[in-house]
């Protein structure tokens, strides 16, 4: 009997019983002529589960064809007719129906990897859920009775959907949980993207020394960094090794042509005919396709767009050239936008590579990644697909706590970016937390707003663990928090560290080297710990950047490095629940006392036009009597200020002292964002320079004075309305206040609108290594006066990459520093008042939230946003 003729056309669904009180009712049936993955794998992973949901026996899986009632996985080919009437070839590769009827529940695709998303669909529709990789993570429903009813016409979004790690999954356990969570999460594709560094792959650096000629001219001489893309050897050889890698691999449909990473491209006058990095990288690829398209005419070549090569060539790029445009290392002043319209105005067909989890860029610390800023990248998801873009390939990081919300909600709109990621977010939470859903929910949302790593931030997460843990006493939901009291525990050791691991100007350590050596010793030995949990991840922290985080150590005078490797492999196990609940207990009481008060940042924008405070509220500049006009040096730092139509603004940097020069690149921007004027002021090492510039039309403007490291200056504005942004400066584009060597007295002046009752003071970075801060109000009320520790060892390293690369440093643009933030209550009848803050600091980068984020040299010349007041 032909299967074809079994099948009859999809009308509207009704409901199919699986199971009842626990008893199955069906069976699961395969064409007997099936690819044996369908029954082995598939069709028996469906059972397995199915009998978790019902808690019956499992399943038999049968052979088609069957009268009793059966959930029917099957191919097109298997029954063509239904495939024919439901249009399946619409629904390509990976598309699937699945359809109910009082008999049948039909799971139909194109392809077996096709059935395997449509088993996945199936599942979730039932309620079963992968949220993170750590099987602790995955929900079963308990469902004895179970009965579904759905018509599905499914098919993803982007051809090849891949959320991977750097580094790789580095033990077995590791493994196996990500390939579950790959494969249950519809992860993959039909189409896979290989567009990754690959001249190493045809012509390896171990063949230079026979064929320098083959590698890349940089600055006069030969090197490995690129290769010699004119040189017909070399085109011969990348022509031959993908031609090769076809030939072992005919199922392979694309192969990368993607150059070395890194910059070095060829100097010589051929290639220098060509054009630029970008040039040469598309005309190789151009090269390369176009060979292969003649023996293959379905296969591509991949390459990125990306760092030097980030540009659009100058000429039209082959059919067969398949193009990744990164959203990170962009080494072009287009937009992203502009960047793919312009690649495929010259032919290319496009897909997109994202950065979720870079460990150099957030260290696993919370909100500090695209994944752990769930809407931000969830708005990112559905932009690429409007745009066009057919692949995703997404680089992350074994970092599940922080991050896995991100991962799972990103997996599902790779699928269906019309999903709405609030009702995921949601689901989530339900799911994996029942009655603990408030708190849990309050916890994570405080980090996808990707607020900076505090102590303030550590407290209100453990106080939100502590009420989840009363309200849900599940052993599974519990043994979830438990990851979550893990990952705030080892954010408790990366405090505890940091906290002794500062040295001051002469390079002396805080403390005791006896201290320093016992919290790394904890942190590295509870890092291990955690690996195979994939609750940080720990293989680069403990390997690739294991001496920079560390770099404390190298202070300690004879301090042995081998005795690390020995605390790596202390201790493998991961904690269990009883360890993790006394942890906990201790992490409580350590942030108790060491922030009394932590308050939620509230996120209050003020956006209305800056106007002087003393025009409006006389009375809260006049309660400061007559105080005198603090100085005001600063690294960086955006003034703004009140200007008149013609009127000639001249300024004097005055440098710090004879240690700093007056070198900079400065602009005037009005308010709204439009530049007025820009150019250059130098002058001689301690001496002071002046700018000068006509203002064209009376309004606010904002002056960056272009300062910089050894560079610190006073800005010498005549007495007006003044003021400087001290807002978050990595969110907005602007440049963050950096006050060069403030002290305690002198103040800086800023105002609390009516009705604040708290607000927070982040210091980012700053001190010797300590900074002081005051805050007092105009009575003589000291509110706040605190000696801190600000910055840490991150900062440390991202000023140090920023130095090498310069405006390239891609760490510098996209790491969340941490933060020392204090939590201020406003006094009764303080608000609506102007206020004093004072510090004693180096290179002190200050922020301010909930308040409008301007500092003022005399309460006199502050400016505030209009509805702030």
């Amino acid at each position: 009997m032909a299967l074809g003729t079994l099948g009859t056309a999809i009308a509207q669904s009704q409901p199919f019983t699986i199971a009842v009180q626990g008893k199955p009712r069906c069976v699961i049936a395969v064409a007997e002529g099936a690819p044996s993955e369908v029954k082995s794998v598939i069709a028996a992973e469906l059972a397995q589960v199915l009998q978790q949901v019902t808690r019956t026996e499992a399943l038999p899986v049968v052979n088609l064809p069957v009268r009793q009632p059966a959930i029917v996985l099957a191919l097109a080919g298997d029954f063509p007719q239904m495939a024919k009437q439901q249009r399946l070839a619409e629904l390509g590769p990976e598309g699937y129906i699945i359809h109910t009827e009082p008999n049948r529940l039909w799971l139909l695709a194109n392809t077996v990897l096709g059935l395997r998303h449509a088993v996945s669909g199936l599942l979730y529709e039932i309620g079963c859920r992968w949220y993170f990789a750590d099987p602790v993570w995955t929900v079963i429903p308990h469902k004895p009775t179970l009965r579904v009813n759905l018509n599905l016409r499914e098919k993803p979004a982007f051809k090849d959907r891949v959320i991977w790690y750097e580094w790789g999954a580095n033990t077995p356990v590791l493994r196996e949980h990500y390939e579950a969570w790959f494969r249950r999460n519809r992860q993959g594709g039909h189409f896979p993207a290989d567009c990754g560094h690959a001249y190493e792959r045809y012509i390896p650096y171990s063949e230079f020394s026979a064929h320098p000629e083959w590698f890349a001219l940089v600055e006069g001489k030969r090197q490995p960094t690129q290769l010699c893309v004119s040189n017909p050897e070399v085109q011969e050889r990348m022509i031959a090794g993908v031609m090769a890698l076809f030939e072992r691999e005919p199922q392979r449909n694309m192969a990368s042509i993607e150059p070395n990473d890194g910059g070095g491209y060829c100097e010589c006058d051929r290639c220098k005919a060509i054009g630029n990095a970008s040039d040469q990288a598309f005309y190789l690829a151009n090269l390369v396709a176009k060979a292969v398209r003649t023996r293959y005419p379905d296969k591509w070549v991949g390459l990125y767009s990306y760092a030097y090569h980030s540009e659009p060539p100058r000429f039209r790029i082959e059919p067969g050239v398949y193009v990744q445009v990164t959203t990170g290392f962009r080494y072009t002043k287009l937009s992203f936008e502009e960047q793919v319209n312009k690649l495929r105005e010259l032919g290319a067909t496009l897909g997109v590579y994202d950065y979720f989890s870079v460990f150099p860029w957030d260290w696993s610390l919370p909100g500090a990644a695209r994944a752990g800023r769930i809407y931000e990248l969830a708005e990112s998801i559905k932009h690429y697909h409007r745009l066009g873009l057919s692949t995703f390939s997404a680089e992350s990081s074994i970092s599940w706590i922080p991050n896995g919300l991100g991962y799972w909600v990103a997996a599902q709109l790779m699928w269906n970016p019309g999903l709405d990621p609030k009702a995921l977010v949601d689901d989530f939470f339900q799911k994996a937390f029942g009655a603990a859903a408030g708190p849990m929910k309050r916890l994570y949302e405080r980090w996808s707003k990707g607020e900076r790593f505090s102590p303030r931030g550590l407290r209100l997460a453990l106080n939100d663990l502590q009420e989840a843990y009363q309200l849900n006493k599940d052993t599974q939901v519990r043994a979830r928090l438990d990851q979550v009291a893990m990952y705030l525990h080892w954010l408790r050791l990366w405090m505890e560290y940091d906290r002794v691991a500062r040295w001051d100007e002469g390079g002396k350590l805080v403390a005791e080297p006896s201290e320093v050596i016992a919290r790394a010793h904890d942190l590295v030995v509870y890092s291990r710990r955690l690996m195979d949990t994939g609750v940080i991840h720990s293989y680069p922290l403990l390997y690739d950047w294991f001496r920079q985080r560390f770099a404390a150590l190298e202070r300690i005078p004879g301090f042995d490095w081998k005795q690390t490797e020995e605390w790596k492999s202390e201790n493998q196990q991961p904690p269990q629940s009883q360890e993790v609940r006394h942890d906990f207990e201790s992490d409580l009481h350590r942030l108790n006392e060491l922030v009394p008060e932590a308050v939620e940042i509230e996120n209050r924008e003020f956006k209305g036009k800056l106007v002087p405070l003393a025009q409006k509220l006389p009375k809260a500049v006049q309660a400061w009597g007559n105080v005198a006009r603090s100085p005001l040096f600063v690294e960086s730092g955006l003034h703004l200020f009140a200007g008149k139509r013609g009127e000639t603004l001249r300024l004097t940097y005055t440098p710090f002292d004879s240690g700093h020069t007056i070198d900079c690149r400065w602009s005037l921007q009005r308010y709204d964002g439009q530049t007025v004027a820009q150019g250059e002021l130098k002058a001689q090492r301690g001496q002071p320079a002046t700018l000068e510039t006509t203002i064209s039309e009376d309004g606010v403007y904002a002056l960056n004075p272009g300062t910089d490291y050894w560079k610190a200056a006073q800005i010498g504005f005549d007495p007006r309305p003044l003021s400087v942004w001290c807002g978050r400066a990595d969110r907005q584009g602007k440049p963050p206040l950096c006050l060069w060597l403030p002290r305690l007295d002198q103040p800086l002046y800023f105002y609390v609108p009516r009705g604040t009752r708290h607000f927070v003071i982040g210091i980012v970075q700053g001190g010797f290594p300590h900074t002081t801060l005051e805050i007092r109000l105009a009575n003589g009320t000291i509110v706040r006066r605190e000696r801190l520790l600000a910055g840490d060892q991150i900062s440390i390293i991202v000023a140090q990459d920023i130095r090498e690369y310069g405006d390239i440093s891609e760490m510098g643009k996209q790491t969340v520093l941490p933060s020392h933030e204090l939590s201020i209550v406003v006094p009764k009848g303080a608000d609506g008042q102007v206020w004093a803050l004072s510090l004693s600091s180096l290179r002190c980068i200050v922020e301010l939230y909930d308040v409008p984020p301007f500092l003022a040299h005399h309460p006199a010349e502050l400016l505030v946003p209009e509805d702030s007041l």
